[in-house]
């Protein structure tokens, strides 16, 4: 897969099979029509093309409201090389938002990407003022190239969308993203110091700092996954504001079990697969390491549990 970050260099040399959004989180849905992309290029043997792009737009039309991401850039590009898409163009949402629909269109559809065939969501807007959709590129474009609308993906008749799957992690049901996603919610960010307190209670924790941006999940204590380079470590994450200790600003500490290296100032991802417990003021230090303890335990059982299950 090819990243071509400045479109106005961006010429495939061909027709292209293309879809275009936002892509926040690479859903169930997102997948859908990821792959029904790509099959189509196949077989009108051309190359595949997503198009997204460098900031959310929502970022840009409405920078009063606060846009967090399921995944950043970054992350986004490294799911999308997990794919068999050929180019992944990342446009500058800044440089092409006020353009027309018509603009849009002649511009970027036609004049960069040189598209055949176009797949959207039946949701996908684009435009100044959301002024274009798959109906317009239809009755506007139809000599150019053709439009296929793929429908939402639903789950226990719920639609798939990245809006839903920002509130399951924001009210901490977690086990509820995966049928969603397709896997475990994970979150990029770095270890850096913490007040140190972990390691005084007898479980020393990592504390984490999230990509500026992400959604951060709802306050309480979940189990979950670290990985590190080549490394997945079973964990327990208290995310939460300290309220024993008086609270503070919202941060995540990660206690990995039965690992005790320096990990201070690594990048590393975080999985969070099920919500043990809300977090809790305990009346001492004493009381919440005895909490934590059985926080641990209970981690243990399930992670033993999704070993027997193969699901580890």
């Amino acid at each position: 897969m090819e990243v071509i970050r400045d479109h106005d260099s961006f010429n495939p040399g061909t027709k292209t099979v293309a879809t275009i959004g936002a892509f926040d989180g690479i859903h169930v849905g997102h997948r859908r029509i990821i792959k029904k992309t790509i099959e189509a290029a196949r077989a009108e043997g051309l190359p595949s093309l997503l198009m997204t792009f460098d900031v959310h737009p929502r970022q840009v039309l409405k920078p009063h409201e606060q846009v967090e991401m399921l995944t950043s850039l970054e992350d986004k590009l490294a799911m999308l090389a997990e794919t068999d898409l050929d180019f992944v163009l990342v446009l500058n949402f800044r440089a092409i938002a006020k353009l027309s629909a018509a603009d849009f269109c002649r511009q970027i559809l036609i004049a960069r990407a040189n598209v055949a065939h176009l797949f959207v969501g039946t949701n996908f807007r684009f435009g100044a003022g959301a002024a274009g959709n798959a109906g317009w590129l239809k009755d506007h474009c139809a000599k150019d190239f053709s439009v296929t609308q793929v429908p939402l993906a639903t789950r226990d008749e719920t639609i798939v969308s990245s809006t839903v799957i920002r509130n399951l992690l924001k009210t901490g049901l977690v086990e509820k993203i995966p049928a969603l996603m397709g896997r475990n919610i994970t979150l990029s960010g770095r270890v850096v110091r913490g007040a140190g307190r972990g390691a005084g209670l007898g479980f020393p924790t990592a504390n984490l700092e999230f990509t500026q941006g992400l959604c951060q999940p709802g306050s309480g204590v979940y189990t979950g996954y670290l990985s590190l380079r080549e490394l997945r470590l079973p964990t327990v994450i208290n995310c939460g504001t300290n309220p024993t200790f008086d609270g503070e600003g919202f941060h995540c500490e990660a206690h990995v079990l039965d690992y005790h290296a320096d990990i201070y100032g690594s990048e590393v991802k975080l999985e969070l697969t099920t919500r043990l417990r809300d977090e809790q003021k305990f009346p001492s230090p004493e009381a919440l390491s005895r909490q934590i303890t059985d926080d641990v335990h209970r981690a243990r059982e399930w992670f033993e549990a999704q070993t027997a299950r193969g699901k580890s």
